[in-house]
């Protein structure tokens, strides 16, 4: 058996690890976009600040690959593949035949106006490259601007700022981390950002950049002008979908598959920030992972051997300047649901469940307390009305959720 994956992000190395798992006997050829194998890309942070050294990024080393019998082709990305006879040809000349076709192509950062992208000074972070560049130049510089706020944003921003830099992050919501946050946590991080030294502008989108052989200064839109010589562009990602469109898969965000990851087309499924589930999340390293276990599995098995995908809540962890942040699954910010809430000084906690009492959702900020727990019942398990209501006080016992 033949299994071709294309792409060598967390998706496609852990459905080709899985894909191993099931069929001992399958050639498993894994197309990678970058130079370098599969690293841990929540961890760039750590690349820009300097406090990761570059080897231990990495989440496994070449020889792992070997022993597991895994043909990696770094720097090779799949450029045609031909459904009709279940063909491929990869961009330097190698030609494979297919049984089944994993497309975890993922997603790249995006790009949005009026940012001039080829001027120095400008930078997304999306692949080790980026980090490591981006560490060189702000140790050559004295401030920054970071275009959003959300995780990325704000990592790459604490990262910066602990280099030295002062700090500028511009988020066009009225709250920072606006997926990830309700108002009341937003807040409370906010206020702890700018004693950190980071400059938040909130309802502030970038109006203007000058700079002629490297940037100069940003403009936003309130008026006011920043004299910087980088400007870092987190503003989340747009899938990979060039792949999908060309083989004439079904495509509306991501490639859209069915409960067993599988596409439009018999035999070829999709995995990670590419693919369009039907709950619909994505863009999260642990929802990659979790449809690259399933969809290995699927690509080495017979049909009536394949697994469903359970849908994974989106769950969220931050720790910038010190402050941990965790947020799961459904955070109500509109406060439709009933839910308990604990707030301190530089705490906040909020537990929300459905109608019929389900936890679906949690934000956990200032304090690790509790994570493991409300993990573990997160969509398993009912909270009673008198359990919401002792939620609220600080020394709740969280053993008590035990699902």
């Amino acid at each position: 058996m033949n299994i071709v994956i294309a792409g060598g992000g967390v998706a496609g190395v852990t459905a080709a690890e899985k894909a191993r798992e099931a069929n001992p006997q399958a050639h498993i050829t894994v197309f990678c976009l970058e130079k370098d194998a599969l690293y841990y890309r929540p961890r760039l942070p750590e690349i820009v600040n300097g406090s990761l050294p570059v080897e231990k990024i990495f989440a496994h080393p070449d020889a792992w690959y070997q022993e597991r019998r895994i043909e990696l082709r770094k720097g090779e990305t799949l450029i045609e593949v031909c459904a009709d006879n279940n063909q491929v040809r990869g961009s330097l000349g190698s030609r494979l035949v297919y049984d089944t076709l994993l497309i975890a192509t993922g997603a790249e950062s995006s790009r949005p106006a009026p940012v001039n992208y080829e001027l120095p000074g400008v930078f997304t972070v999306r692949h080790l490259y980026d980090a490591m560049t981006l560490h060189y130049e702000a140790k050559r510089n004295k401030s920054a601007v970071i275009m959003g706020a959300g995780l990325l944003a704000l990592e790459i921003a604490g990262a910066l700022g602990s280099l030295g830099l002062t700090v500028h992050v511009l988020e066009r919501a009225d709250r920072i981390l606006p997926r990830q946050t309700t108002p009341g946590s937003a807040a409370i991080l906010k206020d702890y950002l700018a004693k950190q030294g980071l400059v938040i502008h909130l309802n502030a989108s970038l109006s203007g950049m000058y700079g002629s052989d490297r940037l100069k200064r940003v403009e936003i839109s309130d008026g006011s002008a920043i004299e910087t010589q980088i400007l870092v562009v987190a503003a989340g990602v747009t899938p990979n979908l060039g792949l999908a469109k060309h083989m004439g898969l079904k495509v509306e965000r991501g490639v859209v598959v069915d409960d067993f990851l599988e596409t439009s087309k018999p035999g070829v499924y999709a995995a990670g920030d590419c693919a369009q589930t039907r709950d619909g999340a994505g863009g999260l390293w642990t929802i990659g992972r979790a449809e690259g276990l399933i969809a290995g599995h699927n690509l080495a098995v017979p049909p009536g051997e394949r697994k469903a995908y359970q849908a994974t809540p989106p769950s969220s962890t931050l720790k910038v300047a010190g402050l941990d942040l965790v947020a799961a699954g459904n955070l109500d910010p509109d406060g439709k649901l009933d839910s308990a809430v604990h707030e301190a000084e530089g705490l906040y906690r909020k537990v929300v469940v459905d109608a019929g009492g389900l936890l679906v959702g949690y934000t956990n900020l200032g304090t690790t307390k509790g994570n493991r727990e409300l993990a573990a019942a997160l969509g398993k398990r009912k909270i009673t009305p008198d359990e919401l209501a002792a939620l609220k006080s600080p020394d709740f016992d969280f053993a008590a959720l035990k699902p």
